[in-house]
C-alpha cells in the first residue's frame, strides 16, 4: 500500500498537482502515510511543508531521521497546525489563506517545487463545519492554480456526514489508510 500512495504522489506532482482529501482512522497508518508522501516528495526534489500538530509531528520526524539524510531533513519544513489555523483565535479561511501564501511564497520565487500536508484541526464541530467547506473550496483554488499537490488529512472520529460530502466535493482525490482514488465528480 505504501508503495501504492508513493507512487500516485510521485505521478500527482509530474503532472498538474492535486488536492487530497485525506480521511483518516488510524494514527499508525496516518503516520506511515505522512512519511511516505514527505519521501516521495524529497525524491521529486520538493519542499515539504507539514502542518500538524506537535505530539504527532514528533513521530513522523522520529521516522523520518531514519529515511532521510540530514540534508534532505532540510527540505521538510513544520508548521504547527494549532498555529495555522487559528491565527486569529479561530478558524478563518481568508486569513489562513493569507497564511499560506506567505508560507509559500519564498519557494515559489526560487522556483521550487512545493508539496504540502495539513493536517485540519478544530475545537467544536458544529461551529466549524459550513467554515472549513468554504475554506476548501478556495484552498481547492488556490492548489490548483499554483499545480501544487496538497494532501488536506482529517480524523474520520471528527468529520460528520455533511463535511465529508463538503470535502469530497472539494478535493479532486480521496485517500484513506489504505488507498488513494480520484474523484469523479464535478468540485465546486
Amino acid at each position: 500500500m505504501e508503495r501504492k500512495i508513493l507512487q500516485l504522489t510521485k505521478e500527482l506532482q509530474q503532472s498538474t498537482g492535486g488536492h487530497i482529501f485525506y480521511y483518516f482512522n488510524d494514527l499508525d497508518r496516518y503516520i506511515e502515510n505522512t512519511v511516505s508522501y514527505i519521501r516521495s516528495g524529497i525524491d521529486q526534489k520538493d519542499r515539504v511543508i507539514v502542518i500538524e500538530n506537535e505530539r504527532v509531528y514528533s513521530l513522523i520526524y522520529k521516522k523520518l531521521v531514519l529515511h532521510l539524510t540530514e540534508d534532505e531533513l532540510t527540505k521538510v519544513h513544520y508548521v504547527n497546525n494549532f498555529d495555522f489555523y487559528c491565527l486569529n483565535g479561530d478558524f478563518h479561511a481568508s486569513t489562513i489563506l493569507s497564511y499560506f501564501s506567505l508560507i509559500l511564497e519564498p519557494y515559489i520565487i526560487e522556483i521550487t517545487p512545493i508539496r504540502t500536508w495539513a493536517h485540519v484541526e478544530w475545537g467544536n464541530v458544529a461551529e466549524i463545519t459550513e467554515v472549513i467547506g468554504e475554506f476548501e473550496k478556495q484552498a481547492n483554488r488556490a492548489v490548483s492554480s499554483m499545480g501544487l499537490i496538497s494532501v488536506c488529512a482529517y480524523n474520520a472520529d471528527r468529520v460528520p456526514a455533511s463535511l465529508k460530502a463538503s470535502l469530497k466535493r472539494s478535493h479532486g482525490f480521496l485517500m484513506t489508510d489504505d488507498d488513494i482514488i480520484p474523484l469523479l465528480n464535478e468540485q465546486e
